[in-house]
């Protein structure tokens, strides 16, 4: 009698003889049956079987272990085995071409099924692995050329992929949540929506945003993993879906401000971003020429300076109550303007934690 697989499961699948024999060693008449069959039937569950098969047979234990009972994975590889031994028998190169076509299959199959490209098991990434588990289906970019790609998500949010990046979101993204996985380099413009904050999972981060524009670079070969805001805010933590990691507290990031998140230390580091830019112009500096000051208030200069770049600036306000600037500083970079301010009042500077921090100095 025939097997009725209109209501099996992956597993079930996965423990019956004949759909594992052909996934194995397909015969003509196994192709035949299962090419008529998946016309006629649903496929979520016969693709999932397939793709289980297929890690487990390329090595992807621990994404059939999520699904799998020990057992079955055991009996599975018992029968890849015995599979492999048969086909070491054949002569020539008909042995070499079946297992060369099965990789190839087997590869469609996981990158469409599963979400997953695959190479060997020592080289498996965050982004690898964090793929192998989604039961969605996916889209994935890759940058194979030497400039940024632009790539406009379903909310209308702009990623430029830097090259030798990829970028995956499944293909119901903002229907329910906005998460997109990274690896590589990328910058991104989000679209704001404070009802479905943006996630960005790269390496073993995960970065959080309601509207803002920010850059990663999460290559899985570099030990470091840096954020960088352009504007808005973004948070900053380490993925906690390992259990074996000590939790830790997110880092906020405002403009021009950056986190190096070391992997080997698992440590997080905040700072300032190498060229401070302007993100908006003070009211004041509108109407009038910019930066250029004429025995202005210094308390009104910084004032000004943190306005424009979004950066915290500290001092002892009592003791430069009485400082003033004049001085032309349109067109300086960020820290050239600090210097300057700094050497008209006797002072020096430091930044610390993202902010700056106005040392001694005294008008008085």
């Amino acid at each position: 009698m025939q097997t009725d697989y209109d209501h099996f499961s992956s597993a079930d699948f996965l423990t019956d003889d004949f759909f594992v024999s052909h996934q194995l060693a397909p015969t003509s008449e196994s192709t035949a049956f299962w090419e008529a069959w998946v016309v006629e039937h649903p496929q979520e569950q016969w693709q999932q079987a397939v793709s289980l098969l297929a890690a487990i047979r390329l090595g992807l234990d621990e994404y059939a272990q999520t699904h799998l009972p020990e057992e079955t994975i055991r009996q599975l590889l018992i029968r890849i085995q015995q599979t492999n031994a048969q086909q070491s028998k054949v002569e020539g190169p008909v042995a070499r071409f079946a297992w060369i076509k099965w990789v190839a299959a087997a590869s469609v199959v996981l990158a469409i099924g599963v979400g997953i490209w695959w190479q060997t098991k020592e080289d498996v990434t965050p982004y690898q692995s964090r793929l192998a588990t989604l039961t969605k289906t996916f889209s994935e970019k890759v940058n194979t050329t030497d400039q940024p790609q632009l790539i406009r998500l379903p909310d209308q949010s702009v990623v430029s992929l830097n090259p030798n990046s990829r970028l995956s979101y499944p293909i119901d993204f903002g229907q329910k949540n906005r998460l997109v996985y990274l690896a590589g380099e990328a910058t991104f413009s989000v679209t704001k929506d404070p009802h479905k904050p943006f996630l960005v999972l790269a390496n073993e981060l995960v970065t959080k945003v309601v509207g803002t524009k920010f850059s990663i670079r999460a290559f899985s070969k570099e030990d470091q993993i840096r954020v960088q805001v352009l504007s808005g805010q973004v948070s900053v933590y380490r993925d906690q879906t390992n259990p074996s990691r000590v939790q830790q507290k997110g880092v906020l990031l405002l403009p021009n401000q950056q986190v190096v998140f070391t992997r080997e230390t698992d440590q997080f580091d905040k700072s300032l971003v190498n060229q401070p830019l302007v993100i908006r112009t003070p009211g004041r500096l509108k109407q009038s020429a910019a930066f250029v000051y004429n025995e202005t208030p210094i308390s009104q200069v910084l004032k000004e300076v943190k306005e424009a770049y979004g950066i915290d600036i500290l001092y002892n306000k009592e003791a430069l109550v009485d400082c003033q600037l004049t001085s032309s500083m349109d067109g300086l970079s960020f820290d050239q303007k600090l210097t300057i301010i700094c050497k008209t009042v006797g002072a020096t500077y430091d930044i610390i934690d993202g902010q700056v921090v106005i040392n001694g100095g005294n008008c008085q």
